[in-house]
Order: structure tokens, then C-alpha cells, then sequence
């Protein structure tokens, strides 16, 4: 069984957005945006993709549980999120998510300083 679900949902604005959630306790949820949530607890990016998986709270709310190394465990679930939309979603239907693709410029500055 997968340790991450998505679904879609609206948020408090009314508007769908695209959600993962942790199966196991604490049941974190993160929320996929083409751009990091400033503030936001993580915001780890989806390789590849102008996507990132943000904190958006748990199951019950936004809430976070009250235990040492909270921190460390949000930042290992989202990265552990990270993958797992890139290669159980991302990877498996890449015409869906093309326009977030990351386009790689051969003439751009980076490159010819390289060269």
C-alpha cells in the first residue's frame, strides 16, 4: 500500500487544489503549488518541475503535532511527498504536467559560462 494519497479539494478560497496526504500518523497534508508558499512550515520541490509539495497542515486541521524533532520529521514527509508525486504521478502521465516542466536552455548564461 502506498504511504501517500491525492485528492483534489477546494480551499478556503473556494478554488480546487491538488492535495497529498500522509496515510500514517500524523497525517500530514501537503498541497502541490507552481510556486513556494512563503512562510510555509516545507516547500519541497518536485524534481524537474516548477511544483513544490507545501505544508497545509493535517487531517484534522492546521495543526502540528507537539513533539520533539517535529521540525525534522515535517522536512523528511515532504521530501518523502516530493518523490513519490514525481515518480507515482509525475512520471506516469508527463503530458499532464507539462507545462510545469523545468525547460532546459542550452544557450542560457549558466551554460556558456560553463563552456
Amino acid at each position: 500500500m502506498n504511504q501517500f494519497i491525492t485528492f483534489k479539494d477546494k480551499d478556503e478560497n473556494g478554488e480546487m487544489q491538488y492535495y497529498i496526504l500522509q496515510r500514517a500518523f500524523p497525517h500530514f497534508v501537503g498541497r502541490i503549488s507552481p510556486v513556494p508558499i512563503e512562510g510555509a512550515l516545507a516547500n519541497e520541490p518536485v524534481a524537474g518541475y516548477n511544483l513544490y509539495v507545501t505544508f497545509n497542515g493535517t487531517l484534522v486541521g492546521n495543526l502540528i503535532p507537539n513533539y520533539r524533532n517535529i521540525q525534522a520529521e515535517i522536512s523528511s514527509v515532504f521530501l518523502s511527498m516530493a518523490l513519490w508525486f514525481h515518480a507515482e504521478r509525475v512520471l506516469l502521465d508527463t503530458s499532464r504536467f507539462k507545462k510545469f516542466k523545468i525547460k532546459n536552455d542550452v544557450d542560457s548564461p549558466t551554460e556558456q559560462l560553463i563552456s
